[in-house]
């Protein structure tokens, strides 16, 4: 098989791949799967969920992605070491994107297909991903159909969802998940104002319930990605000061889970960024320590 620039549809995703948000991100994802994978129970049965998954490969990748993709100090870094892993020859790895233009687009592996190999090891384990998006839908379930993941049982699970966050709230309410469960909502788009209420309430509820479930050991951890964009007058509010005034701001979401939990990781990469993570207390120190040795290579 092998897989075409053309395989890869063109979507509004495409222009953030491999930017300075998602290096942080997926450095984030990789130091948080490898300290559960060493520890019971996630190191015989790890189940991660995506919320706004996306394509699982991109090209071309980001600027910035380009340009770490090539500095010294950039690829001794996890996350390269993971791309590097991605796109092995076939059918170890996804081998070579065919129609790029060498020298000036590079293949980028995003949170999905990361997800995949690093769990493909596993005893037990899912991936299920969620997109409203039917074009990247496809996307993933071309990429999914390459002969690398033919040893993944069961196969990453594709689901159409017209809203993620509506769905994961259902799917908590009816308790789908466990101890073994990964949640990862990506990307939020931060939004205030009040047209904008309900998906900060819902965000709020998700943080809640994770917050409850993690501090019970019903559920693993869950995530928050949170992007500004280049509203930087609410992201100074939001990171700096008291925040923008809108109920269930970033502030609120933040306070919302308990210090013994709560791992907050902020930043600035050409836009403004932030992840809001729950985990289990046991292994709080060991992910913060893990994850500002997996992003210290990116440092600028």
């Amino acid at each position: 098989m092998g897989l075409h620039v053309r395989d890869l549809k063109p979507s509004g995703q495409d222009k953030n791949a491999g930017n300075g948000g998602d290096v942080i991100k997926h450095s984030v994802y990789l130091a948080l799967l490898d300290v559960l994978c060493a520890h019971t129970p996630w190191c015989d049965e790890l189940h991660v969920v995506e919320a706004h998954a996306g394509k699982g490969v991109y090209v071309p990748g980001a600027a910035a992605h380009v340009k770490a993709a090539d500095d010294p100090i950039m690829r001794r870094s996890k996350l390269c070491a993971a791309q590097e892993k991605a796109f092995r020859p076939s059918p170890a790895g996804l081998g070579s994107i065919a129609g790029m233009n060498a020298g000036e687009e590079r293949a980028y592996a995003a949170s999905a297909v990361l997800h995949a190999f690093a769990l493909r090891d596993l005893p037990k384990k899912s991936l299920l991903l969620m997109d409203c998006d039917d074009r990247v839908r496809k996307t993933l379930a071309r990429v999914f159909a390459e002969p690398a993941f033919s040893r993944f049982d069961p196969p990453p699970r594709v689901l159409s969802t017209e809203s993620s966050e509506k769905d994961l709230l259902d799917r908590f309410r009816r308790s789908c998940f466990g101890r073994s469960h990964v949640v990862h909502l990506d990307p939020f788009a931060f939004v205030v104002g009040r047209k904008h209420e309900q998906t900060r309430e819902r965000y709020a509820e998700l943080l809640r319930i994770a917050n409850r479930r993690v501090e019970s050991g019903t559920l693993g951890a869950l995530s928050v990605f949170v992007v500004w964009g280049r509203d930087n007058r609410n992201a100074g509010l939001d990171l700096c000061w008291n925040g923008s005034g809108a109920s269930n701001g970033y502030r609120d979401l933040r306070a919302i889970i308990g210090g013994e939990r709560r791992i907050v990781v902020e930043w600035c990469w050409g836009q403004y960024f932030a992840m809001l993570l729950v985990v289990p207390p046991a292994i709080r120190e060991e992910v913060m320590e893990r994850i500002e040795g997996y992003c210290k290579p990116f440092e600028r």
